[in-house]
């Protein structure tokens, strides 16, 4: 029999539901994002100056189409599967958990083929969709097809890994496969320019594969049958939750297509690559907070879905700690982005500095529309977790393009701060009708403390000028960063237990 570790703090009770924990995985994955953005800064910016705007904007083209055709073909497994996984996990029943991962794995196999040959069909037509009806794309996508294949399979075996909680062995997973898309994209593009950015596609989606795999292998030595009816029908169950996430990614794809379809026509290459890097930084920022809730919150809540009142305790926790962590990190953002797009980037993708500051301050809305997203798809009421999702790209697709027509480029940035906000209304509302969960006074508490500052920060450093605002703004960092701390301190051990060792040391 194959053994497994999970982390210990993952099997307790009383304190896996703890802001011990969520501090603890958040810091974590948080820590693996950090290590993770420091390497990409060094790719983005040999990128950037080896491929420049219009570079980027063909390399986002491709991206986007690539993951529109994964989140329609997977069904919805990555997703799905780690609730199925993780449930058996918590049964702490191993006959069961083999043989949910047996299915995942299979029904991943299905999905990889299915994707990979849909792509070459299509791949005309893709070229057409994306670079405004030119053909001359269509090798590239039928060069990329394999990629497809590799994301679905690697989606699979992640989500084994989420489910069965192997944070660790996850975390180390992300932290490789960054590095080696580091040392396999460079060189192409240094060699090859625009001709290197398809082969570099096809390679790092591989070697991602395969370092995913070579963990989930470790513990759970790879089966699967795809010609077994029996198997196949145990899938069922996790494809029917995972159909209605698919149409939900199906249109969150689709909508980001739109965007940048629509910007690519009424616009250019050059304000698309703008665009796409100004969302790129926040997305950046917001993976230091938010992959911990896809790989370590989502299982737990998964775990315990039946239960409302924890269900209630989870969400508002993770929210929470959520709000105070990414706070100082959206004012530090705002305050220094300047000098981060010259870290990251060139001066020629200096037109996403305003449209980035704008858009930031959407992040801390969704650091509370996040927790109580992942209710519905814990619950298995995809029905319900489609209908938010599809709300959020229709407002999301109608701010964009409404704001761009409106101001250019830099009022995207508005668009993405106000269909967060909007998404915040919606989500909260419907979980608070459909579940009876709601926010409860101490998260309330922290985002109305946090929220005027980041304000603040935006508007200091958008209307004023001079030495003194770059006091101001630090100021208001430190603020932010203190509140948070302070209230952390007060409530978990590990902060106070970092605190004093820190103390130690420096009275030594």
């Amino acid at each position: 029999m194959t053994h497994y570790k999970t982390d210990p703090k993952q099997e307790g009770q009383g304190q896996s539901d703890a802001y011990d924990h969520i501090i603890k995985y958040t810091g974590l994955f948080g820590g693996v994002q950090g290590l993770t953005a420091l390497i990409t800064i060094v790719r983005t910016k040999l990128v950037s100056l080896l491929l420049g705007p219009t570079g980027f904007g063909i390399n986002e083209s491709f991206n986007r189409t690539l993951n529109l055709v994964k989140s329609t073909t997977d069904l919805g497994i990555p997703f799905s599967a780690v609730k199925n996984v993780s449930e058996h996990r918590e049964e702490k029943a191993y006959g069961p958990l083999v043989e949910s991962i047996l299915v995942t794995r299979t029904w991943a196999l299905i999905t990889a083929v299915a994707g990979m040959f849909l792509c070459i069909v299509l791949s005309q037509l893709f070229s057409y969709w994306a670079f405004k009806g030119d053909r001359g794309y269509t090798l590239s996508f039928l060069l990329l097809s394999p990629v497809v294949a590799f994301s679905a399979i690697n989606g699979g075996e992640t989500a084994i890994l989420k489910g069965a909680g192997m944070l660790r062995q996850l975390a180390k997973s992300q932290l490789i496969n960054v590095i080696a898309a580091l040392c396999i994209s460079v060189p192409l593009y240094w060699r090859f320019r625009l001709l290197g950015l398809v082969p570099s596609l096809v390679l790092v989606s591989f070697a991602s594969m395969l370092v995913t795999c070579r963990y989930s292998f470790k513990a759970f030595p790879y089966r699967v049958k795809p010609f077994s009816g029996k198997t196949l029908a145990k899938g069922f169950s996790m494809i029917r939750l995972g159909i209605f996430f698919t149409i939900a990614a199906f249109f969150g794809s689709g909508a980001l297509s739109i965007i940048g379809n629509y910007l690519m026509k009424y616009g250019n290459a050059e304000i698309t690559g703008i665009y796409s890097a100004g969302y790129l930084l926040i997305s950046y920022l917001g993976m230091f907070v938010f992959s911990a809730m896809e790989s370590d919150f989502f299982p737990r809540l998964s775990a315990v879905n039946r239960d409302s009142l924890k269900v209630g305790e989870l969400v508002n926790r993770q929210a929470e700690v959520a709000v105070l962590l990414i706070s100082p990190m959206i004012v530090g953002f705002i305050v220094f982005l300047s000098l981060i797009v010259s870290l990251l980037l060139t001066p020629k993708f200096a037109d996403a500095v305003p449209m980035a500051r704008l858009a930031v301050i959407g992040l801390v809305f969704k650091s509370i529309t996040h927790p109580l997203s992942y209710i519905s798809l814990a619950k298995g009421d995809s029905k319900t977790f489609m209908l938010q999702e599809v709300l959020y790209d229709l407002i999301f697709v109608t701010s964009v393009i409404l704001f761009f027509n409106m101001g250019g480029v830099t009022m995207t940035g508005l668009a993405l701060t106000v269909s967060a906000f909007a998404d915040l209304l919606i989500v909260g509302a419907i979980t608070r009708v459909r579940y009876g969960i709601r926010l409860k006074r101490r998260a309330l508490t922290v985002f109305s403390v946090q929220l005027p500052i980041i304000l603040a920060s935006w508007i200091l450093f958008t209307y004023a000028e001079g030495w003194w605002r770059w006091i101001a703004g630090i100021a208001l960092f430190a603020v932010s960063t203190v509140y948070s701390l302070y209230y952390l301190k007060k409530d978990t051990a590990f902060i106070r237990n970092v605190s004093d060792r820190i103390k130690r040391k420096l009275n030594r």
